[in-house]
């Protein structure tokens, strides 16, 4: 492959694929604190509300399953545009939806829109840094995505406080907008010219060589089992820490905080550590080792606001630094399919992720000791699969 040098400016250029990959997961946490003035305005219950979120989690999936193969036959630049126009496009009927149903169609239409931002932004670092330099590329985008989770809430719920549920919408609109004409004037082409034969790529051929393909289905294994981990875990511990514990929502948002920040820190860590050896098993060992600690307090009887989040700052560690080098590593795993193969690979991540925080609600009523053992099966199984992605290489 052909990879372009990065620019004087590509710090800005990163910054921009970043916000652009972050506003898939921004139209999730900055909308999740006006559920209930949904609720309310609709007159419907809290299940039917959730199904905004659900509904957009289930369009990023597919979306990214198809968005793929676009890039890889269309070229990055067309996808991300148009992905970006959906986008707005989904926005802005959520805006006016007269009704829930309507909601949710407007949220299949941005969360496809939010797919393509995802995709395209990861690939295009890989074609700007090549496989080398692209791994701390890769990371800087997930330290980017990473900070939406921490305060989107925070302004989605006060602006829902100030000018209800569809001014959220608003602002999306406006950085969908901004995103828009950004990626217009500054994000060029940087694959079409050198993916000659992806157009011709049978999209079934393609995942089936990708499945074929021994490092890409070992690479996605560990980032699917790392995320699950991690997802468990974030959806385990509101009720933990509100219900067992006693804290306020709020003081229960800012525990989970610390995690967040554990993930952003480690995506700083990705660069230093590939250097001198693998960054995926670093970071999924680091996972399993919270994990451990965790399963080990809660059988020694040790509970605690401080014992439940400590342990799992690892884990938030960890998966900082697992993600931005398994992404990296799908995109170069078979040539002339990156896009395709971080598509599939996202979407797996997304698929895994929740049907492991579906498993563990039937283990309800939740406990530290139950989401603890969960947690420790689903990091010892990334970090197998890191350690065969790494004897791989080494036989390559």
């Amino acid at each position: 492959m052909n990879h372009a040098k990065p620019e004087p400016g590509y710090r800005t250029t990163i910054l921009t694929l970043g916000a652009i990959a972050a506003m898939g997961s921004m139209a999730i946490h900055m909308l999740v604190p006006a559920l209930p003035l949904i609720a309310l305005d609709f007159g419907i219950g809290e299940a039917r509300a959730q199904q905004v979120v659900s509904v957009y989690l289930a369009g990023l999936a597919g979306g990214q399953l198809v968005a793929g193969p676009l890039v890889d036959r269309l070229g990055r630049r067309p996808v991300m545009l148009a992905g970006l126009t959906l986008y707005i496009l989904g926005a802005t009927a959520a805006v006016f939806a007269p009704k829930p149903e309507w909601l949710l169609l407007a949220r299949l239409i941005q969360a496809g829109g939010g797919a393509c931002g995802v995709v395209t932004a990861r690939v295009m670092v890989g074609d700007m840094f090549g496989p080398v330099k692209a791994a701390g590329a890769q990371a800087t985008l997930m330290m980017i995505v990473l900070i939406s989770p921490a305060i989107a809430p925070v302004i989605g719920g006060t602006i829902a406080d100030i000018a209800g549920w569809r001014a959220v919408f608003g602002l999306l609109i406006a950085a969908g907008l901004v995103a828009l004409i950004t990626a217009w004037h500054r994000l060029p082409e940087t694959g079409k010219a050198s993916q000659p034969d992806a157009k011709r790529q049978n999209l079934l051929g393609a995942y089936g060589k990708l499945a074929r393909n021994r490092a890409f289905v070992l690479t996605t294994a560990a980032l699917s089992a790392a995320s699950s981990g991690l997802y468990m875990f974030l959806g385990a511990a509101p009720f933990l820490l509100v219900h067992r514990y006693g804290l306020s929502s709020s003081e229960a948002g800012m525990a989970l905080l610390a995690i967040a920040v554990a993930s952003i820190g480690g995506t700083r860590l990705v660069v230093p550590i590939e250097r001198r050896f693998s960054a995926l098993i670093v970071g999924t060992g680091c996972a399993a080792m919270g994990a451990i600690t965790a399963l080990a307090l809660a059988l020694a009887g040790i509970e605690g606001v401080v014992a439940l989040i400590a342990p799992i700052t690892l884990l938030g560690l960890g998966a900082g630094m697992a993600g931005p080098v398994a992404f990296n590593a799908v995109a170069f795993a078979e040539k002339g399919l990156a896009a395709t193969a971080t598509s599939l690979a996202g979407a797996l991540q997304m698929l895994g992720s929740g049907s492991a925080m579906t498993l563990l609600g039937l283990l309800s009523p939740l406990d530290p000791l139950r989401v603890a053992a969960a947690l420790t099966l689903s990091t010892a199984i990334a970090f197998f699969c890191a350690i065969g992605v790494r004897r791989q290489h080494l036989v390559n």
